[in-house]
């Protein structure tokens, strides 16, 4: 298996998904120039990541991450198709990639939302409320449980993670919730997740000490 991807980006949890298997697996890193390069759009057409390359080339995170869950039930990373709580699996990973995650993207690039520099700002401040509502359902779906689908970690752990991690520097940071401050909290703790961390050359946005 090989993932492309870029340190940082929604891509991490699929590297962290590829850690947990425990199977071989390659992961190339691109900057932009690369997401464009004629070799990598025949891969993926829209030039973005992650694209996982398993005997085909496959885009989409959640497809990613249903692919690994569905290829590895050995790993235990999400519900099998037709047993129990995998609703629950198809609701999260939705809610994460249609919801929570383009919330993000006026604050990152707030020039695709508006001409006017001078209007950035309120851009900004607009997407972070956009995301704290996504957190407020995400807060409070924790409640009494150690993972987002309950007593196991999942893929959609994996996926909350790289995006809760953006969010600690938000006027209300990911501190501020504190069932999603305790799931990021045990997974910058994860041996795989801090390999992951080490290869891509970034580091977890909590303060484990604190």
């Amino acid at each position: 298996m090989k993932l492309y991807s870029a340190p940082g980006t929604c891509g991490t949890a699929m590297h962290i998904v590829l850690e947990w298997i425990g199977k071989p697996y390659e992961v190339e890193h691109l900057d932009f120039a690369g997401m464009k390069s004629p070799e990598y759009l025949k891969l993926n057409p829209a030039g973005v990541v992650p694209t996982l390359v398993d005997e085909e080339p496959l885009s989409e995170g959640l497809a990613i991450l249903l692919h690994l869950v569905d290829q590895n039930p050995e790993a235990n990373l999400g519900p099998a198709a037709g047993a129990e709580g995998r609703d629950q699996l198809y609701r999260w990973l939705a809610f994460l990639s249609a919801t929570l995650h383009p919330f993000f993207w006026p604050y990152f690039m707030p020039m695709r939302y508006h001409a006017d520099e001078a209007q950035f700002g309120a851009v900004k401040d607009a997407a972070q409320v956009r995301v704290g509502t996504a957190l407020d359902v995400i807060e409070a779906h924790l409640d009494g449980k150690t993972w987002m689908l309950g007593d196991e970690k999942s893929v959609v752990d994996a996926f909350l993670y790289p995006m809760a991690n953006w969010a600690y520097g938000f006027d209300k940071p990911t501190s501020a919730y504190p069932n999603i401050d305790r799931v990021i909290r045990q997974l910058a703790a994860d041996p795989a997740v801090q390999r992951v961390h080490e290869e891509q050359g970034t580091s977890p946005k909590v303060d484990l000490a604190a």
